[in-house]
């Protein structure tokens, strides 16, 4: 399933990209196929991915782990799941 990402992240867009490129080295890359990222602004970001396993990446984003390091962080988001437009 594709999904976009739009969120903020009071400590730089900057930060959350490497977390993420670490991520996906560290495991994440199991289930997000592909994956892009803008720094729209300093502190502003959106992220297209294809994940290909939606409850390793909920169990994923929902962890004690990441939950803190949103919160250490001030990241905030909104995740949308996104189809085609055949018509």
């Amino acid at each position: 399933m594709n999904v976009f990402i739009r969120g903020t992240i009071a400590t730089g867009a900057h930060v959350l990209h490497e977390k993420i490129k670490q991520d996906m080295k560290a495991g994440a890359g199991e289930f997000v196929t592909e994956w892009r990222f803008a720094e729209v602004g300093e502190k502003e970001f959106m992220a297209c991915m294809n994940v290909s396993d939606m409850e390793a990446m909920g169990a994923f984003m929902s962890s004690p782990e990441e939950l803190q390091w949103d919160k250490d962080n001030g990241c905030e988001y909104t995740v949308y799941g996104m189809e085609e437009m055949t018509e």
